[in-house]
């Protein structure tokens, strides 16, 4: 029988988080982590920091996180990559992860992303309302468990016409103007 996970807070991640996001990352998902295809779009991408958020206990304790990426679909495409969802092992099964996932997606929603794109247990995530079928048309560079691979639609046919290789997100250019004098 499951305890009561009592009173959640959930905050958007500080940077005074990381080090214990990194530690409940590395125990769910261990070691091979960073050989996984996901984990290649991440590297050198900063994280949405809007859509970055922990999970906190009632005795103040860092328990599960969520991060989200930003991806393009055949570089014309934005979408959001969620990953990883880490909870603290004693304490998968809760909720924590179930919270945290509604909370995101409300809020990516909220923010103006139309699309979001994850690579995980469709026992899980099914739930939520993600599907194999709307990421049929689209490509990871890389090996990925095809059931595994998901997508979901904030924004009802955002997936409709969208095709091809996800990569990075570009980083926005400054724009300069120069006054006039």
């Amino acid at each position: 029988m499951q305890k009561n996970p009592g009173r959640l807070r959930l905050l958007r991640e500080r940077p005074r988080d990381d080090e214990a996001i990194e530690e409940m990352t590395a125990a769910a998902f261990g070691p091979d982590r960073f050989h996984k295809t996901v984990y290649r779009l991440r590297e050198e991408v900063a994280p949405i920091k809007e859509l970055c958020f922990v999970c906190i206990d009632q005795k103040g304790r860092l328990v599960a996180s969520i991060r989200n990426w930003p991806i393009l679909i055949n570089e014309r495409w934005p979408a959001i990559m969620l990953g990883p969802l880490a909870i603290a092992p004693e304490l998968r099964g809760l909720g924590y992860g179930k919270a945290l996932m509604w909370y995101s997606m409300a809020q990516s929603r909220m923010l103006g992303h139309s699309r979001i794109i994850l690579v995980g247990d469709p026992e899980y995530y099914n739930q939520f309302g993600f599907r194999r079928d709307l990421a049929l048309n689209i490509q990871l560079p890389g090996w990925v468990e095809e059931r595994r691979f998901l997508a979901l639609e904030l924004v009802a046919g955002s997936m409709i016409g969208v095709h091809g290789m996800i990569g990075k997100a570009k980083a926005k250019k400054r724009s300069v103007r120069k006054k006039k004098r």
